[in-house]
């Protein structure tokens, strides 16, 4: 048996305040919250004229016209209030009429609610309109509810000939070529390729809605023109071109940069820039040969810094510097587990590390038979196996080596493998020695000294006397050993002038001085380079005391003469 409703229940149960008046205007019916508002009792307020109880009101008008009049503010009981008031009709005449009263400020912030959700409908729309790419929304059924003018324009489709629709339909009418609907609905997301009416191709995503019990309420789908996409492809195809040309071109400023750290004034050692710079634009493997010290680390750095890969990793592996077993390892990297004391993990090799980089293989004499055939595959196939794994990695690593030996005659003696040779040996690069090349040790030593005075704050200089010393020395060392002789005479002197007496103390290994080269017996060349050291040191002491006679005092000569040199070498206040 269903159970009765108790209406009087239902009526006290509502929310809004509600008084019923008859054709007399007296009160019949009271909910319990508009006697709550009132501040009476329903039964005292039951049989009250309406006018004794709500001075203001306006039921005598409504029962008189059967107009209703809704949605108007009033004060009642000292509380603001809208109220609702309509006529009751029965049989075709009015019998009566009700009174509702809801709390403005509930009306008012569901208002400011309704306010809030049309501000975002309207942001929303804003959105929805503003994007370049075309967007159909349909419902959960299939039916399309808006599109907007973005898949307008791109399809020359209007709105009304889609809102509306099914999808199927829009297919069989030929306004799409295909529909991605049905799927969708199964709450997947498709991507594919459609054509539309007027012989177009779009590329369109479409994403399902889902509400809270997991039911497709909408299907959103994007479009892409692929023509325009494919334009901007081509763009950004011409834009990576453009920026590898700026990178080569930045790659070259940089490479300058290297350039200068090269000092020379040897016409073998600008040839050798030159060529460095030349075969860095390539990956061709270089072989760098002269002996130790002539600065064959410095056109490896070079050579890198001036290709493309400079922002990759340039990595130097000494060759001679580690034993056999361990150089394996570090070059080729090994698997978990390949030896006793491996890392559980494994490590990834020199050769890996250096992938799109450079590697220098120093000392590359010194490698051992057993590693020459597996950097030769390495070279050659531009693959690796790291020690105790069985898988092949491709490294993509550009080659230059250097020795300070005679390959030739190692391959002869069958030290050095003759395939690896020649593979190493694609574009050799001869450093010559500091003693075939007198004419850079003037502009070493300034450099040299000028760095470590910048670097200490200090102002040595060299006496004439040293530097003609140096000129006539063979430098066995060649450069290396130049930059710690003055190094040494730099750090160790407490004076600030270095004087020949200090070779003898310091270097006694010079005692046995050759003769000058062949390009310094010119003693006019040697007169200019001994003048601009003078005119250096005059500069320096000059800007130190800041007057002739002082700087005087401090080389240890007459004033007149420190006034003569300035003249000569154009030095003015």
């Amino acid at each position: 048996m269903a159970e009765t409703i108790d209406y009087p229940a239902v009526f006290d149960a509502t929310y809004n305040s509600i008084i019923v008046v008859n054709k007399k205007l007296l009160v019949i019916a009271v909910n319990k919250a508009a006697a709550e508002l009132l501040e009476r009792s329903q039964a005292e307020l039951i049989g009250q004229r309406i006018e004794a109880v709500i001075p203001n009101t306006r039921l005598p008008e409504v029962l008189a016209t059967g107009n209703a009049i809704r949605g108007e503010r009033m004060s009642l009981a000292g509380r603001q209030v809208v109220t609702n008031r309509t006529p009751i009709w029965q049989h075709g005449e009015i019998t009566g009429a009700i009174a509702e009263f809801q709390n403005y400020y509930d009306v008012d912030d569901l208002a400011s609610q309704l306010d809030s959700v049309k501000e975002m409908n309207k942001e929303l729309e804003c959105l929805i309109e503003a994007v370049d790419d075309g967007i159909v929304v349909s419902d959960g059924k299939g039916y399309i509810i808006r599109v907007n003018k973005a898949y307008q324009h791109m399809t020359g489709i209007t709105a009304d000939e889609y809102v509306g629709k099914h999808v199927k339909e829009l297919l069989q009418a030929g306004y799409v070529g295909r529909t991605t609907s049905d799927i969708v609905i199964e709450h997947k997301t498709v991507l594919h390729v459609t054509d539309i009416r007027n012989n177009k191709e779009l590329l369109l995503t479409s994403v399902p809605v889902l509400n809270e019990a997991g039911d497709v309420i909408r299907v959103v789908t994007v479009f892409r023109d692929l023509a325009e996409l494919n334009h901007l492809k081509k763009q950004l195809a011409q834009l990576e071109k453009r920026e590898v040309r700026y990178q080569q071109e930045l790659t070259y400023l940089r490479s300058e940069q290297v350039f200068k750290t090269i000092v020379t004034n040897n016409q073998e050692m600008k040839e050798k820039i030159e060529l460095a710079f030349r075969v860095a634009r390539v990956s061709s493997t270089v072989l760098i040969l002269g002996e130790s010290g002539t600065g064959k680390e410095l056109f490896a750095q070079l050579i890198h810094r001036a290709s493309t890969r400079s922002c990759r990793p340039f990595i130097k592996v000494n060759c001679g510097a580690m034993p056999e077993t361990l150089l394996e390892s570090e070059l080729f990297g090994y698997e978990a587990g390949a030896f006793t004391g491996a890392a559980k993990e494994g490590k990834a090799g020199l050769l890996e590390i250096a992938h799109e980089g450079t590697l220098f293989l120093d000392e590359i004499a010194e490698l051992p038979l057993s590693l020459q055939v597996k950097l030769l595959r390495a070279i050659q196939e531009r693959e690796i196996r790291r020690v105790g794994g069985k898988k092949t990695l491709t490294v993509d690593v550009r080659f230059v080596a250097a020795t300070n030996r005679n390959l030739e005659d190692m391959v002869k003696n069958k030290l050095f493998r003759e395939d690896l040779y020649y593979r190493l040996n694609v574009v050799p690069l001869f450093l010559p020695p500091l003693r075939e090349r007198k004419e850079d040790i003037f502009l070493l030593t300034a450099e040299f000294l000028d760095r470590i005075n910048k670097q200490y704050g200090w102002h040595k200089w060299l006496h004439p006397d040293l530097v003609r010393a140096f000129l006539n020395y063979n430098w066995p060392g060649n450069v290396r050993e130049l930059q710690n002789s003055i190094e040494r005479l730099v750090v160790t002197s407490r004076e600030d002038c270095l004087g020949l007496e200090l070779i003898h103390k310091l270097f006694p290994n010079m005692n046995s001085m050759e003769n000058l080269s062949d390009a310094y017996q010119d003693v006019g060349l040697l007169q200019a380079a001994v003048e601009n050291e003078e005119r250096k040191i005059l500069l320096a002491i000059y800007k130190k005391t800041g007057s002739t006679r002082k700087a005087a005092e401090a080389l240890g000569i007459s004033q007149s003469s420190v006034v003569k040199k300035l003249k000569k070498y154009g030095i003015s206040k």
